[in-house]
């Protein structure tokens, strides 16, 4: 005369079932949506929202694409002339206007052990200048290594990068009105 478990282990493995799935369907979530790549919706102003440029005075755009931007996709600070121009965040822009002349665009992500990133640029009054920052391919090359070989080959590559040549890892790509205005129209004012 024995008595017959059954039911009850398996009343028990369908709660812990149930238990776990309340528990990982969020987890997995997380994770798919890391794994996908999702970019962020932005919600600052369009680039039709930008008030006109005042007279004399030109206008500096930089802008970073829609992508993935990590786990914590933090804002990149961008400078103008030694100037903030906001933290600059995946799928948005920042700008300054400036007055003529001779200016610096200057970027140097935070953390990184690294030279910064600068472009010398020249502009005129009334006009708009675009650039695009994008890691060039000495910066591709550092995260590559330190994918692969860790803190140490992240290390050796840069110390081996920095007495090639005087860059940063990312490059202010200029860009063309019909090519900034197609780049930047899902793009938002980083907030």
């Amino acid at each position: 005369m024995g008595v017959d478990c059954k039911p009850i282990v398996g009343a028990w493995i369908s709660l812990a079932l149930k238990a776990n799935l309340k528990f990982w369907r969020p987890v997995a979530v997380v994770v798919a949506t890391a794994i996908a790549g999702c970019a962020p919706m932005r919600t600052g102003a369009k680039l039709d929202a930008i008030p006109p440029l005042k007279p004399g005075l030109s206008r500096i755009f930089v802008l970073r694409d829609r992508a993935y931007g990590g786990i914590f996709d933090t804002g990149w600070q961008a400078y103008l002339d030694e100037a903030p121009m906001g933290d600059l965040k995946t799928g948005t822009f920042v700008y300054l206007d400036r007055p003529s002349g001779s200016h610096r665009l200057y970027f140097a992500r935070p953390g990184d052990l690294f030279r910064a990133s600068q472009q010398e640029i020249s502009v005129l009054p009334g006009r708009t200048y675009y650039f695009r920052l994008d890691m060039n391919e000495k910066g591709r090359w550092i995260s590559s290594s330190g994918a692969v070989a860790g803190l140490t080959g992240m290390l050796v590559s840069s110390a081996i990068s920095a007495g090639a040549d005087e860059r940063g890892l990312f490059d202010f790509t200029p860009l063309d009105e019909a090519a900034a205005q197609a780049a930047m129209y899902e793009l938002r004012l980083a907030q």
